[in-house]
């Protein structure tokens, strides 16, 4: 037979175990996905065979992933990938980490076909856990310059002693308007709402104001040089609040510039105007930091949540021992 004391601790220890249990769910219930492209770092020919590949990375470890890969197929053609398989423009990728890992790539081979810019971007994504879980839907994509030439002056001078000719290959830093030749963007362009401030090749932080009817900006950047690659990070579909798009710019030698552009989106209802939000000082803050500081306030409020329950939990438990505590004592005074 069960008798008071041990039924109470029974309730008590179950309702402190589900208690406990709480935080740990909530904190380990949102894990997250991540994917980036990488191109050639500059342009291809015609007819020349070049590798794209693709990082899919997460905070948990990675069981599979399924998406889709759009490609303008004027401009490159799909060869072959072993994780992927389609044509005319659309790729299907299924595939999974060789050994258990949070990071998994894939390649895929391609030819150019004729000159211009070739937009690859990553679409329907899903990263599942090893147990069938969506840890993310990540979006990413990238662009291939087709038939551009490495920009160098080449430049002939005689020896005084021989005839042997020499060549010297040199290159110019920046023109006399300033602006350097290669390695900037040139010119930037939203086709919704204004940049603020207003464009210039060394200004490399910018933000844009949007009413909460638009859900698409696009973002085109003009580089300095044809031999520039250009790569474009996020996606043009903006949700409501701040969006960050970078763009990053590589010349010929490996240097790097790279533009931050964010995007807000007005929240809807009588908030519909385009609120006026002053520029960050984004050399002390990047797109990384952001979304640390998001993920950390989701925990902090599950935290709360979690904290709220516990507390709730043991104030029903104590409850129920002072009614125990109470019904022994009036039973010990009917008994004298």
């Amino acid at each position: 037979m069960i008798t008071k004391t041990k039924l109470v601790k029974r309730i008590f220890s179950s309702l402190l175990t589900a208690a406990l249990a709480v935080p740990m769910t909530a904190l380990t219930a949102h894990a997250t996905g991540e994917a980036f492209f990488y191109p050639p770092k500059n342009p291809v020919m015609t007819d020349q065979q070049f590798e794209v590949s693709v990082t899919f990375s997460a905070d948990s470890e990675i069981g599979s992933v399924q998406a889709n890969i759009a490609y303008d197929d004027s401009v490159i053609e799909f060869v072959s990938s072993d994780n992927a398989s389609g044509g005319g423009g659309v790729l299907t990728v299924n595939g999974f980490p060789d050994t258990p890992s949070s990071e998994v790539d894939f390649s895929f081979t391609f030819k150019g076909l004729s000159a211009g810019n070739a937009n690859i971007s990553l679409q329907s994504c899903q990263i599942y856990s090893p147990d069938s879980e969506l840890i993310g839907s990540p979006t990413a994509y990238c662009v291939i310059t087709v038939g551009g030439d490495k920009v160098e002056t080449k430049t002939e001078t005689e020896t005084t002693t021989t005839t042997e000719k020499t060549t010297t290959t040199t290159t110019k830093t920046a023109p006399s308007n300033g602006i350097p030749d290669k390695g900037v963007l040139t010119a930037l362009t939203v086709d919704n709402g204004e940049l603020s401030p207003a464009f210039a090749y060394n200004v490399y932080n910018y933000t844009v104001n949007v009413d909460n009817s638009i859900t698409n900006v696009e973002i085109e950047g003009t580089t300095a040089s044809p031999s520039d690659y250009i790569w474009y990070t996020g996606t043009s579909e903006c949700q409501v609040g701040e969006n960050v798009r970078t763009i990053t710019v590589t010349d010929v030698d490996g240097n790097a510039a790279t533009y931050t552009v964010t995007i807000i989106r007005a929240a809807g209802g009588d908030e519909q105007q385009t609120q006026t939000v002053q520029k960050k000082d984004s050399s002390d803050t990047s797109s990384a930091v952001s979304k640390n500081a998001n993920v950390m306030d989701q925990y902090k409020k599950m935290l709360n949540t979690a904290l709220a329950i516990v507390l709730i939990v043991l104030v029903i438990a104590l409850v129920v021992i002072i009614i125990w505590i109470r019904g022994k004592i009036k039973g010990g005074k009917k008994d004298k």
